[in-house]
């Protein structure tokens, strides 16, 4: 099974504002309290109008420009960062957590655990049957980003 999502999560509002600001499309409600907005290309090329030519040491999408945007995102807000890539099982995932213009968590990738304890920092706890905080906000819903804005009767 494939996993490849990358995204942001914050509390609702918040995350509309951020949404709004930035012309980007709606979030998609997770829970009652938090929301996801999928990053695609097209998404991250509205806020980053120039290509980043570095990233964030075992990351695929997160770059110092990208963190700059995300700091500044969260003057009003906190905001969570992940991406995932998986295959077969094997991969890596990666999340940073941004409050008050400042990185609060990771960055941090590794095989488990960055998504989960980057979900903690936002007050996330696992609600069972979920077995913890990614399964408990239904990150495992959908395998893509594509899949996510499908879901959400849009596209970016």
């Amino acid at each position: 099974m494939a996993h490849f999502v990358t995204g942001l999560i914050a509390r609702r509002g918040a995350l509309q504002a951020f949404a709004t600001l930035h012309q980007l499309p709606a979030p998609i409600v997770l829970t009652e309290v938090l929301a996801l907005l999928p990053l695609d290309e097209d998404v991250l090329d509205t806020l980053l109008p120039e290509p980043p030519e570095d990233f964030v040491a075992g990351f695929n999408t997160l770059s110092p420009p990208l963190m700059a945007v995300l700091r500044a995102g969260s003057q009003r807000a906190t905001l969570l960062y992940f991406e995932t890539e998986y295959f077969g099982g094997m991969g890596t995932q990666g999340a940073a957590v941004f409050r008050d213009g400042e990185v609060v968590f990771g960055p941090q990738a590794a095989e488990l655990g960055p998504i989960n304890n980057a979900l903690a920092v936002l007050g996330v706890r696992t609600v069972p049957p979920a077995i913890d905080e990614f399964e408990t906000v239904g990150l495992h819903r959908r395998c893509s980003t594509d899949e996510w804005f499908a879901a959400a009767g849009g596209e970016s």
